[in-house]
């Protein structure tokens, strides 16, 4: 059994909430601005995307999500706190594309590791087997393929019955087929569990098939310029994306993208970056 954490949203209100984010890096001869007044609200049990092109600050708005990063200005507050209040309360799971395992750890005991730190208890070999790692709990990480390391991030991000899982590209580094069965693995964890989700990801299919809503950014610094529904029925599965209604939503979050590059290039001037 998995310890909830203590952490809870007032009745009614969003999972996550972000105000009128911006934030830039410093850089050689002057700030980089990454973000630009991102307004975002995500409902308990919601399941939301981004999509973008790469450097439009995805990244950077779900690490202030996670409370690893201060915005330059706006706020976030997560599960009715501060993002570093969920941060402690292990309130959410984090999942990016470099899985970070531990190689001289086995799988169970790279999932555990959490557990040790904080002195929850859970039953990691049945998360396992949730995740279709059951038989593997003593392999070390070296002895796994891609997609089943991929599936260790996830139980470990679990391990501590998150109310938000936060996932940045957690796919992008998977071939075509063990990417197919991740987003089915994870389509299946989310409907039976229905937490909070937040996904980064560049693929727009990957999007439309996971997503209630897909929230498309413009390039940098990043804005919300589409924030698209998708009222396909669940529970989804591969059959999902032959459907013409999975295809015009997908055409739907593609013009967009092209829309808001094309807006960005008529904007900039020659000394502007994109």
């Amino acid at each position: 059994m998995i310890e909830s954490n203590a952490v809870s949203s007032p009745a009614g209100a969003p999972a996550v909430e972000v105000r009128g984010l911006s934030h830039a890096f410093d850089a050689p001869g002057g700030g980089l601005a990454v973000l630009s007044a991102v307004d975002l609200a995500i409902a308990p049990g919601e399941f939301v995307s981004l999509v973008g092109p790469s450097g439009c600050g995805k990244t950077t708005l779900l690490r202030a999500v996670a409370g690893l990063l201060a915005p330059s200005t706006g706020g976030v507050e997560v599960l009715g706190g501060t993002p570093r209040q969920a941060q402690r309360a292990h309130a959410y799971g984090l999942v990016a594309q470099d899985p970070g395992l531990l190689p001289w750890r086995s799988v169970h005991d790279n999932v555990r590791l959490g557990l040790e730190l904080t002195g929850r208890q859970a039953d990691v070999p049945a998360l396992l087997g949730r995740v279709g790692l059951g038989g593997f709990e003593r392999y070390r990480p070296g002895e796994l393929s891609g997609g089943m390391r991929q599936r260790a991030a996830l139980a470990r991000a679990l391990v501590h019955g998150p109310r938000l899982l936060l996932m940045d590209e957690p796919f992008g580094a998977l071939d075509e087929l063990s990417r197919e069965a991740m987003r089915v693995e994870l389509l299946r964890l989310w409907e039976a569990e229905r937490i909070t989700v937040l996904f980064v990801t560049h693929a727009v299919r990957e999007a439309v098939l996971l997503s209630d809503r897909v929230v498309v950014m413009s390039p940098r610094p990043g804005r919300i310029v589409a924030d698209i529904p998708v009222p396909l029925a669940r529970p989804r599965s591969e059959a999902s994306e032959d459907t013409p209604e999975f295809l015009a939503l997908v055409a739907r979050v593609r013009a967009s993208l092209h829309a808001a590059h094309g807006s960005a290039r008529a904007a900039s001037t020659p000394g502007d970056a994109l």
